[in-house]
């Protein structure tokens, strides 16, 4: 169920940015052409035909996303663990910090190389420590409250500019500034969070050096990193997608303004 409404959620995006995107067109062509009906005294001066425009919702969505990745950073299991064991098989689910879970001695072999004699780097083969469970959703948290934060600030400023009324230009140039911000805090997190994907290869790489050290048949999951890491990467695609929209209608402008002056030049003599 939860699947169908995300899904419902994006295609109510994408149908208002295909929307905003008509819009925009629909304006760039009445700022172009004005002029030559003004001077062809087809429009009043100062008179601008009205074109609805409407509300992006890229805030929300933004918004949305974070709090999702809020709560299941706080409340979705962070790692799976299943292996043998001399005395048995062992099977936990753990939050961040490893918390509401039977904690065993294997998982120090797991995540950090049990030889005594090691450099610091051979501690980290893994490529993901048991501090890594601490440090990364706090850092996580606070990407997600920044996203929320230009959710928030987006909303505010759709709402402004449908009282406003802001030109195409203006109106494409504040969306693709909070879809780029958007997306470089994305990248942040998406780079933040794949070390546990990393991880989950090592431990397929290095499961002969693990099962040695104590631990058999190890299966790993890591639902929370996984999932986020997913968020993260679907917040950047539609980011940039907004972003890739407003250059190409900006590029559409730039061409019909200069149809506009090589008409202007050919029917008016300028130039």
């Amino acid at each position: 169920m939860a699947h169908i409404e995300d899904e419902a959620t994006d295609e109510e995006f994408f149908t208002d940015v295909r929307r905003n995107r008509k819009a925009i067109k629909e304006d760039i062509l009445d700022e172009t052409f004005k002029k030559a009906e003004i001077s062809k005294g087809l429009r009043p001066q100062g008179v601008k035909k009205a074109i609805k425009k409407p509300f992006l919702k890229l805030g929300i969505v933004l918004i949305i996303i974070a709090i999702i990745s809020l709560v299941a950073i706080n409340y979705a299991p962070w790692l799976y663990l299943k292996y043998d064991t001399d005395y048995g098989t062992i099977q936990e689910l753990y939050d961040r910090d490893f918390k509401n879970g039977d904690y065993y001695p294997e998982i120090d072999n797991i995540f950090e190389s049990p030889c005594t004699n090691c450099s610091n780097n051979s501690k980290n083969f893994m490529g993901l420590t048991k501090n890594d469970f601490s440090t990364i959703p706090k850092t996580a948290t606070s990407g997600f409250y920044i996203l929320a934060l230009i959710g928030i600030i987006f909303t505010i400023t759709e709402i402004i500019r449908k009282i406003r009324d802001f030109s195409g230009g203006l109106t494409s140039i504040i969306h693709s500034s909070f879809a780029a911000a958007a997306a470089v805090v994305g990248i942040f997190l998406a780079t933040l969070l794949i070390k546990f994907l990393g991880f989950l290869f090592m431990l397929y790489y290095n499961r002969s050096f693990i099962e040695a050290a104590s631990a058999d048949n190890i299966v790993a999951v890591c639902f929370a990193p996984i999932a986020l890491m997913l968020i993260s990467f679907a917040t950047i695609i539609i980011s940039i997608t907004v972003v890739k929209i407003n250059f190409s209608e900006y590029e559409k402008k730039l061409e019909l303004e200069k149809q506009y002056s090589d008409y202007s030049s050919y029917k008016y003599g300028g130039g």
